[in-house]
């Protein structure tokens, strides 16, 4: 837990309004919520629309605070962030992600941050788009073949995590993958089985049960893997991958992070870098849905300022259409709907009491759904992220990924990856969306759907 600081005043916290939300009962706290752990977005969104912008939830012998008003967004994540930190609610992400930039807090996170920080400057993804557009190409064209000339019906999600892993092994470790005893399929299985594990409640990590070891089993793999790689990159010393930077990092007194440290890095990226883009581009085909507007005007601008070339970072700012569809989805869509801290000291947001200890969790599902701030929000409208309109934007109502200083250090590199690989799908493929009504967002700390999404591709004459 951070130390309280001057910063983190210890609040004595007055008689104020009593917190809405539903009645607790004793031990259980509120029955509803230990079945509204399968399915927190419905859950939470539902209590949002009956209790207001800030409500509290009691469970077992907790409670959670949910807030919802870019205000209170600000006031957790900027204005008063001393105050909340990664506590207890981490404990899941640790397990799997170790002390990562991720899971730090203080002056150790401060520090990791300010060497990573050069990875992801505009250089260095600028350097990386090339990979990016490198595994697109290969993909598509892969896809292409598989079709013989007709179309070819895919589960989106499934090739989406295909593509997006391709992509985040060439940015981490170059070619080093290619020559070492585990295959693209095997190293897939193993990061859904972890994430998986970090996206839910489960049973103390302690107790022998049979999701417990396939866990155990499942990191002790991953970690040899780990492993041997940060050591073929240490022996050659070379290299411009992510992998590369953090091995040559220096710490302020010149020494390089150890294996450990690097591990819990390549983790982390692993599991974000290739999941929340697979997940937008999976959503995104369920938005286009009856949307042939959409997927035109896209087309259109793909071919006009692209023609049959391969997307370069130097286009991205002329695909201004492309990128206002994935800023509607990451709206509609965001990777993690919720986020969650804990509480040092007490505090007061909007004009109801915070204690000490209790969880704060910013609910940016209903966010970037609060009709004070958007019209229609729940139409899915591009437009509304046209420059002209998004400059009237209200601060904190979108933050798909998160904001203020622990706001994702790679959310860069996510939207130039998805940028150039919807490119290249517009440019190779027709397609046609299954319909979709059926798929719901099931989230714990992403939002994966609920089941498969099907997408009709027919290659185009190029």
């Amino acid at each position: 837990m951070p130390e309280r600081s001057a910063h983190v005043p210890h609040l004595i916290v007055p008689a104020l309004r009593e917190m809405p939300g539903p009645r607790r009962w004793p031990v259980v706290g509120d029955p509803a919520a230990l079945g509204g752990t399968r399915d927190l977005i419905t859950f939470y969104e539902s209590y949002w629309r009956r209790y207001g912008d800030v409500y509290r939830v009691p469970m077992l012998g907790s409670s959670m605070i949910i807030i919802t008003h870019p205000d209170a967004i600000k006031h957790v994540l900027w204005s008063n962030r001393q105050n909340y930190y990664k506590g207890d609610v981490y404990k899941g992400a640790r397990r799997i992600m170790g002390d990562s930039l991720l899971t730090l807090e203080g002056d150790s996170w401060k520090e990791r941050r300010s060497l990573e920080q050069p990875a992801f400057h505009r250089q260095s993804i600028q350097r990386l788009s090339e990979q990016m557009a490198a595994s697109g190409a290969g993909f598509f064209t892969s896809l292409a073949q598989r079709a013989h000339g007709g179309a070819i019906r895919v589960d989106a999600h499934r090739e989406m995590v295909k593509l997006t892993l391709d992509v985040v092994v060439r940015a981490l470790f170059g070619q080093v993958i290619e020559s070492s005893a585990v295959s693209y399929d095997t190293l897939s299985e193993a990061l859904e089985i972890v994430s998986e594990s970090a996206n839910r409640f489960h049973l103390p990590e302690w107790l022998p049960t049979a999701h417990n070891r396939k866990v155990r089993d499942t990191l002790a793999k991953l970690d040899r893997t780990m492993f041997e790689f940060i050591d073929h990159v240490r022996a050659q010393d070379e290299g411009d991958t992510l992998l590369a930077m953090l091995v040559r990092a220096r710490d302020a007194q010149g020494a390089p992070l150890p294996n450990r440290a690097i591990r819990d890095e390549v983790m982390t990226m692993f599991i974000a870098g290739h999941e929340t883009t697979a997940l937008t581009l999976t959503w995104l085909f369920t938005l286009l849905e009856g949307r042939a507007d959409v997927v035109t005007r896209m087309r259109e601008e793909v071919d006009g300022v692209l023609g049959a070339r391969e997307p370069t970072f130097q286009d991205l700012p002329q695909l201004t259409y492309v990128r206002q569809v994935i800023d509607e989805t990451l709206r509609l869509r965001p990777p993690a709907p919720l986020l969650a801290r804990n509480t040092l000291a007490n505090d007061v947001i909007g004009g109801y009491p915070i204690r000490a200890g209790e969880v704060v969790m910013p609910f940016l599902w209903a966010t970037h759904r609060h009709p004070d701030f958007w019209s229609e929000p729940s139409r899915f409208d591009p437009d509304r992220f046209h420059h002209d309109r998004a400059d009237k934007r209200q601060s904190y109502s979108y933050v798909p990924f998160s904001a203020g200083p622990r706001a994702c250090i790679g959310n860069m590199f996510s939207l130039v990856e998805t940028t150039i690989l919807l490119a290249q799908l517009m440019q190779r493929f027709d397609l046609t969306v299954s319909p979709s009504a059926h798929v719901k967002p099931i989230a714990m700390v992403t939002a994966r759907p609920s089941a498969p999404v099907y997408v009709e591709l027919r290659p185009r004459a190029r």
